[in-house]
């Protein structure tokens, strides 16, 4: 019996690091990660920028898929196609949070190629399946 119970154990602590978690609004975790990806965002928005949409963390891998937005909630608009739509990609690197990529202004699935490109976890960036 106690074989079976550390193997289910084992099993529901599995599943649990398999699934992405939302990182919650208003943590220091999301605004670390913001934060850290802020001055590349801006640069290519052109102007201050906030974050709507989702922020995931699965291990030590983070993603953020979204728009972005002015201090009003008006979504910031840019690139050839005018778009707010925006992915990040972060990776805790020696103890630490660093952005690895990011996307602005993106009108296709731009993080597709991400896990493969990366090694980002395929159910952080689609956990669908």
């Amino acid at each position: 019996m106690k074989i079976l119970t550390l193997f289910l154990s084992l099993c529901f602590a599995a599943s649990a690091l398999a699934a992405p978690r939302e990182v919650a609004k208003g943590s220091e975790l999301r605004a670390a990660l913001f934060d850290i990806a802020r001055n590349t965002v801006e640069n290519e928005a052109g102007q201050p920028v906030k974050f709507a949409g989702s922020l995931k963390q699965l291990g030590d891998w983070a993603f953020f898929s979204g728009t972005i937005v002015n201090a009003a909630g008006n979504q910031i608009r840019v690139g050839v196609d005018r778009s707010a739509d925006t992915a990040i990609l972060w990776k805790i690197v020696d103890s630490e949070w660093q952005m690895i990529t990011c996307a602005v202004g993106i009108t296709d699935v731009a993080y597709a190629s991400w896990p493969d490109q990366y090694g980002a976890p395929m159910a952080l960036i689609f956990p669908e399946g």
